[in-house]
């Protein structure tokens, strides 16, 4: 029995909370588009006009080849060779 009653009990509980506290009412429109877009309401006020744009255009960016930096070649040393033993006399 008690089980019943509780199934009884959350089954009313959940009927409660299913119906609302306040009942919002019902709205229902018909909405006819003839040339716009979506719904059309009413009064429609059209933008003020501020004239014609003035594009202000960015300073010109000149492209230039980079800079060539030549740097000496670097010093060259020679060494002399060191020169062979002298040939010995020839004895006749």
């Amino acid at each position: 029995m008690t089980g019943r009653r509780m199934f009884a009990l959350a089954a009313l509980a959940l009927a409660l909370l299913a119906v609302p506290l306040t009942s919002a009412p019902a709205r229902a429109a018909v909405y006819v588009g003839v040339g716009r877009p979506g719904p059309y309401y009413r009064p429609y006020y059209r933008p003020s006009y501020y004239g014609p744009r003035v594009i202000i255009a960015p300073p010109p960016v000149y492209v230039v080849p980079r800079p060539v930096y030549v740097a000496p070649p670097p010093p060259v040393y020679v060494q002399p060779a060191p020169l062979p033993p002298p040939l010995p006399a020839p004895g006749y």
